[in-house]
């Protein structure tokens, strides 16, 4: 008889639920939201009654309540609460700090800590777009929209580059055609390759006759277009790419004009997440 307990390793249960390990180790650690099986040399394993913890722990994320209150959110589903959304202000708040102060120490702690604690979908929705739609309606905050970027860019491409050394499987490949959707594109790159897909995305610089050369060369299942608006022209070229019909095409963005042959995708990330897994099936 084995000792190893019946479910999932975490490589695998992060696959399946799209939470990452880290955040699955910080739910433990940190916050003791959730309880792993441990084998006898101490491995964590999860079984289905974790795979419906971590949904309900998703749920109330996505209502917009913070992390530190969802444990008792899940004991006490009826009480109420009322300053989730001054926990979230709060977050903003330091982050604008940091970035006012061109701390890149201070913002990376804040970032690493962000990422850790809640899925890119929910962090994104609920703390990073927002501190990026006030700063872009800052005509004075020019120096600190751009270092800002910068360093998220920096963040996000350095945490995909490690996730994707371990990801196989089919490929999904990623292309925008504005450097302004960019930080949305790898937002998504890094939540897909918690649910362990294999996302390929090669800058914003690409046009779409290069999509048709890279497509067949890196052997894709999946295009993703996360398009910025642009004229009619441009976007009839960028939608032309689903006019084959071989590969599934995925557009979120602007979907002005959109032929029938692509999959367009909701406005809000999280939802394009959920609909992109729901539509293209297993990774693997």
């Amino acid at each position: 008889m084995s000792d190893t307990p019946d479910g999932y390793p975490i490589r695998e249960f992060s696959r399946l639920t799209g939470v990452n390990p880290v955040t699955l180790r910080a739910w433990e650690r940190r916050y003791g939201i959730i309880r792993p099986l441990r084998t006898p040399k101490g491995h964590r394993f999860y079984n289905d009654d974790h795979v419906e913890l971590v949904r309900n722990i998703l749920y109330w994320l996505e209502q917009g309540y913070p992390i530190r209150q969802v444990k008792l959110l899940l004991q006490t589903p009826a009480s109420s609460h009322q300053d989730d959304a001054d926990d979230w202000h709060k977050q903003q708040d330091q982050i604008l700090r940091a970035c006012s102060r061109f701390s890149a120490r201070g913002l990376d702690d804040l970032l690493q800590q962000g990422l850790a604690s809640y899925p890119m979908a929910v962090y994104w929705e609920r703390c990073l777009q927002p501190v990026l739609e006030h700063l872009r309606a800052d005509s004075h905050s020019g120096p600190v929209l751009k270092s800002f970027a910068y360093l998220l860019k920096r963040k996000l491409n350095s945490l995909i580059a490690l996730q994707q050394k371990h990801s196989e499987g089919r490929t999904l490949l990623m292309a925008t055609n504005h450097s302004d959707a960019e930080l949305q594109v790898l937002a998504i790159t890094y939540a897909l390759g918690a649910a362990g897909f294999r996302v390929e995305y090669f800058g914003s610089e690409l046009q779409p006759e290069d999509i048709r050369i890279l497509a067949p060369v890196v052997s894709v299942s999946w295009i993703w277009l996360h398009l910025h608006p642009a004229g009619a022209g441009e976007s009839r070229a960028w939608h032309s790419i689903g006019n084959d019909g071989q590969i599934p095409v995925f557009l979120s963005g602007d979907n002005h004009g959109a032929p029938d042959e692509l999959y367009v995708m909701p406005e809000r990330t999280g939802a394009m997440i959920t609909q992109f897994i729901t539509t293209s099936g297993e990774p693997v």
